[in-house]
C-alpha cells in the first residue's frame, strides 16, 4: 500500500517508434511502490522486482506489480543488490494468478534514469540465465527526486536487443 502519495499516479504505457512495435504498461500501483521506495530511500539507490505479464508475442508487457526491495538487500549512493529473501514464495503465489517475474527496476538517487553498463550487463545475464524464466526480461529505473522531478525509463532486452523507450516524467 502506498500510503504516502496524496494521488495515485497514471499508468504509462512506453512503446517504441522503431520498425518493430514493443510496448511495456506500468500500472500505477507498481509506480506509486516505486515512488515510495525511492522516497524512503532517500540518497542512496534502492529497488526490486516486477511481476506481470507479456502479450503473446513476447514484445508487449503489463507490469501490474514492483515489489519493494527485499530484507537482506544491500545499497549505497551508487549500487543497489538486490537480496532474493522472500522472493520464491512471491513469485509462486503470483504465478497462481496467472503473473510472472518481469525483470527489475532500481532507483537513480538524484540522476537520470538511465541504464547503466552494469545494469545492462545483469538484464543481459537474467535473459540467457534459464533459472529466471525470462527471456525477455525488463528493466525500470527511477530517477530524479520528489523535490525535484521523477523520471522513469523501460528498457526491454530481448533475442540480443537492447530496446530502450522513451523515458516519462512522472507529476
Amino acid at each position: 500500500m502506498v500510503a504516502w502519495i496524496a494521488a495515485m499516479p497514471e499508468p504509462i504505457d512506453f512503446r517504441t517508434d522503431d520498425d518493430f512495435t514493443a510496448s511495456i504498461w506500468i500500472s500505477p500501483e507498481a509506480i506509486g511502490t516505486m515512488l515510495n521506495a525511492a522516497s524512503k530511500a532517500g540518497r542512496r539507490e534502492t529497488g526490486g522486482i516486477l511481476i506481470g505479464r507479456y502479450g503473446p508475442e513476447g514484445w508487449s508487457a503489463d507490469v501490474v506489480e514492483a515489489t519493494p526491495k527485499p530484507k537482506g538487500s544491500r545499497s549505497g549512493r551508487c549500487w543497489f543488490q538486490r537480496s532474493s529473501f522472500g522472493l520464491a514464495d512471491l513469485l509462486e503465489r503470483r504465478w497462481g494468478e496467472g503473473l510472472h517475474y518481469l525483470g527489475e527496476w532500481h532507483f537513480h538517487p538524484g540522476n537520470a534514469p538511465t541504464p547503466s553498463n552494469p545494469d545492462i550487463r545483469a538484464m543481459r545475464r537474467v535473459a540467457s540465465d534459464e533459472a529466471y524464466r525470462c527471456p525477455a526480461p525488463i528493466l525500470v529505473i527511477l530517477g530524479g527526486s520528489p523535490k525535484y522531478e521523477w523520471r522513469l525509463s523501460a528498457t526491454l532486452f530481448r533475442d540480443d536487443r537492447v530496446v530502450t523507450m522513451k523515458q516519462h516524467s512522472l507529476e
